[in-house]
């Protein structure tokens, strides 16, 4: 007996050490495997990350050599075409790439027809159209039905987007598969206050949210942000479908790029 109970003491001590092993051998297994994972998604990101071809002195590019480099001054009516999704998603991918990895562009509506204003899924009153050449073929927004005046009509926080500094943004230029593409982002360009007390950020959009244009004259404005720091516009009077979106940015959504460092 005291044989047989020496035998089951001995059995139990040396499961146990093979019991001990086997969790020390899990954990150095799992370690290795999340370090293997962690070293691999490193990898794939500076794989998918492709290689600037930056000018020596781009950090000191300003707005005004982007527009005088790029091929923007005289552009025939032929290069304000509408965009694509395409045109759009290559604008996305180039953001997400070269200034915010974690950004997320995830709206079910397709860029080409806005983004959703109220109900996700639902675009909001107006889509995009270019006028004929001999009215200046320029492109813009049109009500897709009566808008009713005190109503929203667009909110900048579910399709504009900021650049955190001026770098950030000249990588973006760089990294636009088509300069033509950089001439838009120059007219798409703005800054705006975080708030009535936040940082002065650069501003753009990848939507047709970006194609309101402005009005001639106090008269022809028919939308307008509750103050120059919000993002969101109303109709100031009834509109009917079909007329165009204007509204004024000259004395409300400046282009301080100063102050910013470009």
């Amino acid at each position: 007996k005291k044989h047989s109970k020496s035998l089951a003491a001995n059995l139990q001590g040396l499961g146990a050490k093979y019991f001990v092993a086997g969790i020390v051998l899990l954990l150095f297994m799992g370690r290795t495997y999340f370090q293997s994972q962690s070293t691999t998604t490193k990898l794939n990101l500076k794989q998918a990350l492709p290689k600037l071809d930056l000018p020596k002195d781009w950090q000191s590019w300003t707005f005004k050599r982007f527009k005088t480099e790029f091929p923007c001054a005289h552009r025939p009516s032929s290069a304000f075409e509408l965009y694509t999704v395409e045109d759009f998603q290559m604008m996305r991918d180039t953001y997400i790439q070269y200034v915010d990895r974690s950004f997320k562009f995830d709206d079910p509506v397709p860029p080409t027809e806005g983004y959703s204003l109220h109900v996700k899924g639902t675009p909001q009153p107006y889509y995009a159209k270019k006028q004929h050449v001999a009215d200046g073929g320029q492109r813009g927004l049109y009500a897709s039905r009566d808008i009713h005046k005190g109503e929203l009509v667009h909110n900048g926080t579910k399709s504009d987007v900021s650049f955190p500094d001026a770098n950030a943004y000249r990588r973006f230029m760089f990294g636009l598969p088509k300069r033509e593409m950089g001439c838009d982002v120059t007219e798409w360009t703005w800054t705006q206050k975080q708030g009535e007390n936040g940082p002065l950020k650069l501003m753009t959009g990848f939507t047709i949210s970006i194609l309101i244009n402005e009005g001639w004259t106090d008269e022809d404005v028919n939308v307008l942000p509750e103050s120059d720091v919000s993002p969101l516009f109303y109709a100031t009077r009834d509109i009917q479908k079909g007329e165009e979106l204007l509204t004024t940015y000259e004395t409300l959504y400046s282009a301080d790029l100063d102050a910013v460092g470009l």
